[in-house]
């Protein structure tokens, strides 16, 4: 079994979320130091994974990781510095919410990814879905195929998920992007060239949800309230999404768009425009529910408006 950094990022990962899960708890004036520490670890989490992205040459993620540990630092002494400014050492609202948001967020996000046990049960429990409500609206006749790791981008590299010699606990090997999934086939046993991974659960979309709800300082009823409207909603449309794909790429395999396959556009392109604009949706009924909520982004975002806004002249 290989032992690499990618044994140590999700460690020092999970230290800095349950820093910041602490921070939130406590009442504490020390509470803004444990902050702080949370805030740098999480920075160097997502930055250890920025020479991956480099490996890929994906630019996009290469920008966004390799600035998480200059965001973190940022964050900690932003921490240290409004809550010196605070009377008594009382901790600004928003702050407060954006350390419970990603330690409800993230943990568990982590955790799903990090241990493979969990990994597979959430691949398998929604694509099993999609597979269902394929079958059950007459769209396809799809089925589970075999459940695949993929050890390293090298072609080749793929074994069973019951051949797999790493550690089924705790993922101690840095697997490629995406590098578990399902198989789905058709019922005469072909490949229809689709694999469900873990992003096709849209659980990092209901988890961020989730995570900023729970860590709004407003009554229980309203917050299950909300999280009763967004997650069924968000998995419900999320089968759709996926069923979809599955169809339109059974269907129209030859369909291309400058180069792009039906599949290629409705993945990158069409379902994110219509996810996005659903999730822009969904929020505005959340900040209607929960007006705390509203006011925790906007002190959240404020320091950033205030960089990117021109100062007017007096």
């Amino acid at each position: 079994m290989a032992f690499d950094e990618a044994a140590i990022r999700p460690i020092i990962g999970l230290l800095g979320m349950v820093s910041l899960g602490l921070a939130f708890a406590s009442k504490s004036k020390f509470s803004k130091y444990s902050a702080a520490f949370g805030w740098v670890l999480v920075g160097i989490y997502f930055g250890l994974s920025c020479t991956y992205y480099i490996k890929i040459m994906d630019p996009t993620l290469i920008l966004m990781t390799g600035a998480a540990p200059f965001l973190g630092i940022y964050l900690a002494s932003y921490e240290l510095k409004v809550n010196n400014n605070q009377k008594k050492g009382t901790v600004p609202e928003h702050m407060k919410w954006l350390r419970g948001m990603i330690f409800f967020a993230g943990t568990p996000y982590l955790l799903v990814a990090q241990i493979p046990h969990l990994n597979r049960i959430a691949i398998i429990f929604v694509a099993w879905q999609v597979v269902l409500f394929m079958k059950w609206t007459g769209s396809g006749d799809v089925q589970l195929g075999d459940f695949i790791v993929k050890t390293s981008e090298q072609p080749g590299n793929e074994v069973l998920w019951e051949s797999w010699n790493g550690n089924k606990w705790w993922l101690f090997e840095q697997l490629p992007e995406n590098g578990m999934f399902v198989e789905l086939i058709n019922s005469d046993g072909g490949f229809i060239g689709i694999n469900f991974v873990l992003a096709c659960t849209a659980l990092q979309s209901i988890i961020i949800f989730v995570g900023a709800v729970l860590a709004v300082n407003t009554n229980f009823k309203s917050k299950i309230r909300a999280l009763i409207i967004v997650v069924p909603l968000i998995h419900v449309l999320n089968l759709f999404r996926n069923a979809g794909l599955i169809w339109m790429h059974s269907n129209y395999p030859n369909w291309e768009w400058f180069g792009i396959s039906i599949f290629d556009f409705g993945h990158s392109y069409a379902s994110k425009v219509l996810s996005l604009f659903a999730m822009f949706l969904m929020a505005l009924v959340i900040f209607e529910i929960l007006p705390k909520l509203h006011s925790n982004v906007l002190g959240v975002i404020n320091p950033i408006l205030k960089i990117i806004t021109p100062k007017k002249n007096s």
